[in-house]
């Protein structure tokens, strides 16, 4: 398969998981490599296996989008406040724990963090993430919110397949795009009806 259509299908593929959480509030979360279609006939990606979706809540979306956004601007005090705002952190933690959790969020932002095209291939993010572990495993006070399991779960796979696929992906304009247009506050019924 050649580069541009793994990084096409790396883009779809990471567009429509934005796009889910950002503006559907609803995600199939399973990342099964299966789950994905590629016709290459019609240059489209297909969603299959609708068995493992799941709705987040608008409060939720809200203050993950800031989190995800403080990653891609490199602003550790953004990041730290919204992991506090979603119970990641309780805000009585070690510091050494508030430094690993906010780096790990730093190093899963990267892809986010600069207006050039990512190598998923060229990353080392698994590793990075691997010696930050035992820190967050021994300081941890609180078990991350719940929502995060099943969405870190389709993240991680999404990632690890444009990694295996070695796409290059404009990421920081997708996610520029989905932030600035995110309407804050009221509920999806509000936010699909244009009423924010």
């Amino acid at each position: 398969m050649d580069q541009e259509t793994r990084n096409f299908i790396c883009e779809n593929i990471l567009g429509l998981c934005l796009l889910e959480l950002f503006r559907f509030g609803f995600m199939q979360t399973d990342p099964n490599w299966s789950n994905f279609f590629y016709n290459a006939e019609t240059e489209q990606v297909a969603l299959l296996d609708f068995g493992a979706c799941r709705d987040y809540s608008k409060d939720f979306v809200d203050k993950y989008i800031h989190l995800i956004h403080g990653a891609a601007i490199k602003d550790h005090e953004k990041v730290l406040h919204y992991s506090q705002e979603l119970g990641f952190l309780t805000g009585c933690e070690a510091k050494v724990m508030e430094e690993a959790h906010v780096d790990a969020i730093m190093i899963l932002g990267e892809a986010f963090q600069e207006d050039k095209p990512f190598h998923f291939g060229n990353q080392d993010t698994t590793y990075r993430i691997q010696h930050l572990v035992p820190v967050m495993l021994s300081h941890r006070m609180c078990a991350p919110p719940e929502e995060s399991y099943s969405l870190h779960r389709k993240m991680s796979g999404v990632f690890l397949l444009c990694a295996k696929l070695n796409g290059i992906v404009k990421c920081y304009s997708m996610f520029q795009e989905v932030f600035s247009s995110y309407k804050f506050g009221g509920t999806w019924e509000d936010f699909h009806a244009g009423k924010l």
